[in-house]
């Protein structure tokens, strides 16, 4: 099987490879069926990927669906369609427009999602927005300056912390605070600090410290911070 390779300026159509690089500024137009897929410079591919793995230093813009094993986000990608991995890793920036759908999400960069995200295990200490469902087993979210955005949570564990530096907290004038806001956050465990929600549901909850929820309903156990702000609890 071929590789394709842009090195400088190019393009190429779609097609079946082993290895395609874009080390230049190259366009691809078609689908692409590879092993490996690899953008360290400045890359355009109008169709679909499908890889084993992807990786993506430069920066990428990608009018389709991207279906991998493994993707890396090391620089910035725009996908204009659904990502489904079983692996997504995204140290850099990555604008989604479709549904993210995998085993396992790592957000340590900035990354937006225009539909649901439902993975088995999420992890953040980014920026993150997901205008949709964030659906998944386990939860993890450290927050740093700035908002992070979710339409509804949906899981069987999350914590959710802040993260805070010397340099944070002396630029805490000048920039938001750590803060996860979500309309629900329903699961079995919830633990949470600096968050913001209409609706927190579960079975055991707690609220930490700088969190500011209308409504929280219970099954079996409630911890709630002096600092937090809660309109209303309801033990179901």
């Amino acid at each position: 099987m071929e590789n394709l390779l842009i090195n400088g300026f190019g393009s190429s159509g779609g097609g079946a490879y082993q290895t395609v690089e874009l080390n230049g500024k190259g366009t691809i137009n078609g689908d692409i069926d590879c092993e490996r897929f690899s953008c360290s410079g400045t890359g355009t591919v109008n169709g679909d990927v499908k890889a084993d793995e992807l990786r993506i230093s430069g920066h990428a813009k990608l009018n389709g669906a991207i279906e991998a094993s493994k993707v890396r986000i090391d620089g910035s990608a725009k996908v204009d369609g659904d990502v489904e991995a079983e692996k997504l890793k995204i140290l850099g920036y990555a604008g989604i427009s479709g549904h993210v759908k995998g085993d396992e999400a790592i957000v340590r960069g900035k990354t937006s999602i225009g539909k649901d995200c439902q993975v088995e295990h999420f992890s953040a200490e980014g920026y993150f927005t997901i205008d949709g469902l964030l659906n998944a087993e386990q939860i993890e979210i450290k927050v740093h300056g700035g908002e992070s955005k979710v339409k509804e949570i949906g899981c069987r564990r999350i914590v959710c912390t802040a993260h805070q530096s010397k340099l944070f907290s002396f630029l805490s004038e000048l920039i938001s605070p750590p803060r996860l806001s979500a309309e629900l956050i329903e699961g079995d465990h919830i633990e949470l600090a600096n968050t913001t929600a209409k609706v927190v549901r579960g079975n055991s909850v707690i609220i930490g410290e700088n969190c500011d929820i209308g409504l929280i309903e219970y099954k079996e156990d409630i911890r709630v911070a002096e600092t937090a702000k809660v309109g209303e609890k309801r033990k179901l």
